[in-house]
């Protein structure tokens, strides 16, 4: 698949998914109250049935072999199987090792964020979705109906874009009126006072704008900053 959009070749330096924190934690199975699947347990079919709470994705190795990531979005569980035998399984965000190359996994509450292969030469290549999940569902579209796909990509834009502007005045009156700055400076008054229902739309449209966000690999930092809001 095509990288041209994926954000995280261009934040390589800051590490926003938490990898820099995993010290040797990668691979921690026990902590699970369900326990992960046995060493060379064979990969289990995918269920579109489950798409909501799982996914799953591949990639051809150099030596021929495949790569495959089950990710359980409920338990914030990935597991990697090599030519369908179970590997290991990590909490989110992992690095599953692979010789000299690596596989990253990070996930918001929304889809992916990050499932990338990472070559001993630094290059990057993301895994391809598995037939049946809601990400190889969202690509397939885009392809059959490309003008349609465009215009999804480009609602769930300014759908973020009008929260990220009506959420920013709300919240720089809500900390300018903290003791800590009113004591020493003028609070900020906003005069966006939305009814309840008002939010409430704009919480869920958000939400289904980042799900498409999601499904097609994007994220911004400050566009998606709802978003983020939202799922913390």
């Amino acid at each position: 698949m095509n990288d041209r959009h994926d954000p995280w070749t261009r934040a390589a330096r800051e590490d926003p998914y938490g990898f820099d924190g995993l010290k040797g934690l990668d691979g921690d199975a026990g902590a699970w109250s369900k326990p992960a699947p046995e060493p060379g347990a064979p990969l289990p079919p995918f269920r579109p049935s489950l798409s909501l709470q799982r996914t799953r994705f591949a990639i051809s190795l150099p030596d021929a072999s495949t790569a495959t990531v089950d990710v359980d979005h409920l338990s914030g569980r990935a597991s990697l199987y090599r030519d369908d035998r179970h590997v290991q399984t990590s909490d989110m965000p992992v690095r599953f090792p692979l010789g000299p190359d690596r596989i990253e996994v990070a996930a918001s509450r929304y889809g992916m964020r990050r499932i990338h292969l990472i070559s001993s030469d630094g290059s990057q290549r993301r895994l391809d979705p598995a037939p049946g999940t809601p990400e190889h569902w969202r690509a397939q579209f885009s392809r059959r109906h490309p003008g349609v796909g465009r215009a999804l990509a480009a609602c769930a834009v300014i759908v973020l874009m009008t929260n990220l502007l009506l959420l920013a005045p709300q919240l720089l009156d809500l900390v300018t009126h903290q003791p800590l700055w009113a004591d020493r400076f003028p609070p900020f008054l906003s005069h966006i006072d939305l009814p309840a229902w008002a939010n409430t739309v704009l919480t869920i449209t958000a939400g289904l704008a980042g799900i498409e966000r999601a499904l097609t690999f994007r994220h911004h930092r400050l566009l998606d900053a709802e978003t983020d809001r939202i799922e913390s």
